[in-house]
């Protein structure tokens, strides 16, 4: 059977039972939080057994929320890209990069939950209640330390890159810096909004510009401006978080952008952003000279007015608008990567028929 308890910040247990650190056969979930990020915070946690077989679960929830947008598309664009515009590359470098890629990615995802899980957010955001945090899947204080893990298993996969290129580190070092700007216990509570940066850049520029140099010793304008429309989807996907979620982040005592703006200011700055996508692709097709890329133009046009005017006719951040922009703006970078790779390598793929 399953009980109650009621904790105090200033409870010596507390951390214990927030970190999941109090017990070897039980969890606890926390269903009731108050003053979260105050003196005066308390919790109220659901004891439950435990179960310890849905760890696979849990890495499978985590990996596939973030990789489309922060991993798989600007790789698979990035590299169509640099195929064409440099010549083949050397697949050891490309494989060894992406396995590395994909552990810090999932690292720096347990890394943000387990910080967005003490300090409060996902524990009062009915967004994220579905985190395997919050369902028991894994303990808190695990998940930090199978960040640890994760983090080091891409160094060992990373390390013959950076053998055979040192100075393609720099580019993993600033990544390595912004990402424990967007997931440390600071940052990720009192300047939330300047996670947008983080996100900006290792969304797209520091990805795309980072395999040029590791994959060809150069770097490029056009990689610059494909990069930047990379990020200004990962961006403009955060972005749109939140601004759905303005209400749990100032009940958290969060600082995020959307909360500082409030919903209506919100509006034009995510207009805005659609107009640096715009101006990138734009960017990209004077400096290349590709005119299939004018097709891309075109359907970024479409999808960025539709999504634009879906946001606008929100009433508030509570409206089921604010999950269909996210849901468009996913649709968007499918279709735009796709379209990317097919102009890139289309030549390639036809030429052997």
């Amino acid at each position: 059977m399953s009980r109650f308890i009621t904790l105090s910040k200033n409870d010596p247990d507390f951390h214990s039972f927030l970190s999941g650190q109090f017990s070897s056969s039980e969890f606890a979930i926390p269903i009731r939080n108050l003053n979260v990020n105050s003196a005066s915070e308390s919790v109220t946690f659901k004891i439950i057994a435990m179960n310890e077989s849905s760890l696979v679960k849990a890495f499978f929830h985590w990996y596939s929320l973030a990789k489309n947008i922060y991993l798989i598309f600007p790789i698979l664009g990035g590299l169509s890209f640099l195929t064409f515009y440099h010549g083949d590359a050397d697949p050891i470098l490309v494989l060894l990069s992406a396995i590395a890629l994909h552990f810090f990615l999932l690292s720096m995802t347990l890394r943000n939950d387990y910080y967005d899980y003490v300090n409060g957010f996902d524990r009062i955001n009915e967004y994220e209640l579905k985190k395997p945090l919050l369902m028991g899947l894994i303990r808190p204080y695990q998940a930090k330390r199978w960040s640890l893990f994760l983090f080091g298993l891409s160094v060992i996969f990373g390390s013959y890159c950076f053998f055979r290129q040192p100075w393609a580190l720099a580019f993993a070092l600033v990544g390595l810096l912004l990402s424990f700007g967007i997931g440390s216990n600071y940052t990720s509570r009192s300047y939330k909004g300047l996670s947008l940066v983080a996100t900006f850049l290792m969304g797209g520029p520091l990805l795309v510009l980072g395999y040029e140099y590791l994959l060809y010793q150069t770097l490029s304008l056009p990689s610059l401006l494909l990069g930047g429309m990379f990020g200004y989807h990962a961006l403009k996907y955060d972005f749109a978080r939140q601004v759905r979620n303005i209400y749990f982040s100032s009940k958290a005592n969060l600082i995020t952008l959307s909360a500082l703006f409030g919903f209506e200011r919100s509006k034009p700055l995510y207009s805005l952003m659609s107009l640096l996508h715009l101006a990138l692709l734009g960017g990209l097709i004077l400096v290349t000279g590709k005119q299939e890329l004018g097709l891309i133009f075109v359907v970024a046009l479409f999808f960025e007015a539709y999504i634009n005017k879906t946001l606008y006719s929100a009433e508030s951040f509570l409206s089921s608008n604010i999950a269909n922009c996210m849901s468009l703006q996913k649709l968007h970078y499918s279709l735009e990567c796709s379209l990317l790779v097919f102009v890139f390598l289309g030549p390639q793929w036809l030429s052997l028929f």
